[in-house]
């Protein structure tokens, strides 16, 4: 029988290795079990360290999703191979709020609200309290607090979560940020008027006795980070939708005004962090995907540039004319969006201009993509040999740095050997 592993320097293995897709990880566990030597070398936290910094991006692994019709929050993966986790029947009756940074933040939608921070991949989870006193919420976000940090595995860092709500009496938008560290709320911003030329931004008098969110005045949508701020996108009273700034460095609130054709939203605007870090719009007008990108000109002054109209019709399954496309959510920073047709739900390469299937149904509002890399640093394998056959079944557990194993069995790999 052939040798499985050449005589080949680490560093070349590594070279190798490095090239495997980070968004199909069974290709890492398969390798694992053809030799005690590339198990050792796909074991060690540094080949982990430059595998992340070689591939630079986590790819998708899965999105999360509040359904419409049960309200029930589902995952669904992505790739060839499950993570090494399901979702928990405890959380599954939350509703997802963020998804950003391998961690995800949910609330139980009740008064007090209970907000969770979960790591799918480590089953950690942080219960946070509510701040909102009297606040109608508007949005929530979760964020890794590490400056300067490259978000390719920072899911076990400090983190910070933010939360926006409106005071209708008033008129007013405030928001808080939490701190993993401190374990506290910060004190609040300075309130944002919500009052523009003698109208309101958003209708004080809809809040009266209504959900914003459930009720659809204020959208669920994946917040955005550009640089160092957050962008929700805020619905609106009658001079169309606006997007609320939250500086996370100054702790400051803002509004953007956004372009008129894109103000009025009807599930076809969203919000994106283009792929060269700059506030970005999609609008669809019918099945024409008009994009924007938000620049700074030589005068200091930022302004909308529409750069892009897409025609979706060759390379988007449509289905049923009749049943209206609508955008669901998007990568931050990929140039990949998510929407819903007749057919399912597809994610959308603004870049390859093609599409790919993720699921079926027409309930997912909104979806949160779930990015990390799927490569704990440490691997082990329980050898259990089917004799009467010539193949070879591998159950594989996964042990993180401190030991603790998440799940035995995630996977069986099979290898099949000729001799």
């Amino acid at each position: 029988m052939a040798t499985l592993v050449p005589d080949l320097p680490d560093e070349l293995v590594h070279e190798i290795l490095f090239r495997l897709p980070p968004d199909e990880p069974a290709c890492l566990f398969r390798l694992s079990v053809l030799s005690n030597l590339w198990r050792s070398l796909l074991s060690d936290p540094g080949f982990h360290h430059n595998y992340r910094k070689f591939n630079r991006t986590p790819p998708m692994l899965g999105f999360i999703y509040n359904s419409e019709v049960s309200s029930v929050s589902r995952f669904v993966p992505t790739t060839g191979s499950s993570l090494p986790c399901t979702f928990d029947p405890q959380l599954a009756d939350f509703t997802v709020c963020d998804c950003r940074h391998g961690r995800v933040l949910l609330d139980n939608g009740e008064v007090p609200m209970e907000l969770v921070v979960w790591d799918p991949m480590t089953d950690r989870r942080k219960e946070v309290s509510d701040p909102r006193r009297s606040l109608f919420y508007l949005g929530t976000a979760v964020l890794c607090a590490v400056d300067g940090c490259d978000h390719a595995s920072c899911h076990k860092g400090p983190f910070h979560v933010v939360f926006v709500g409106i005071d209708a009496e008033v008129g007013s938008v405030t928001a808080y940020k939490y701190s993993s560290e401190t374990g506290e709320w910060s004190t609040p911003t300075s309130e944002l008027s919500l009052v523009d030329e003698h109208h309101f931004v958003v209708e004080l008098d809809l809040f009266d006795g209504l959900d914003p969110v459930d009720d659809g005045y204020l959208t669920a949508m994946h917040s955005v980070l550009v640089e160092d701020s957050l962008h929700f996108l805020l619905m609106s009273g009658p001079q169309g939708a606006r997007v609320l700034k939250y500086d996370v460095g100054r702790h400051y609130l803002s509004l953007i005004v956004l372009p008129a054709a894109a103000a009025v939203y009807d599930r076809g605007t969203l919000l994106m962090a283009t792929e060269d870090g700059r506030l970005g719009v999609a609008h669809l007008d019918k099945l024409s995907l008009h994009l924007w990108s938000r620049e700074v000109g030589a005068d200091g002054i930022a302004a909308w540039t529409e750069h892009r109209v897409i025609n979706l019709i060759p390379f988007l399954p449509i289905g049923d004319p009749a049943i209206k496309v609508e955008l669901i959510g998007s990568v931050e920073g990929a140039n990949i969006i998510f929407a819903t047709t007749a057919l399912g739900v597809y994610a959308i390469d603004l870049k390859l201009l093609r599409s790919r299937k993720l699921c079926e149904g027409q309930d997912i509002r909104p979806l949160f993509p779930f990015m990390s890399f799927y490569n704990p640093p440490g691997i082990f394998v329980l050898w259990m040999c089917n004799l009467r056959t010539d193949v070879f079944q591998f159950p594989v557990g996964l042990v993180l740095g401190d030991g603790r194993c998440v799940k035995s069995a995630v996977a069986a790999v099979e290898l099949r050997v000729t001799c």
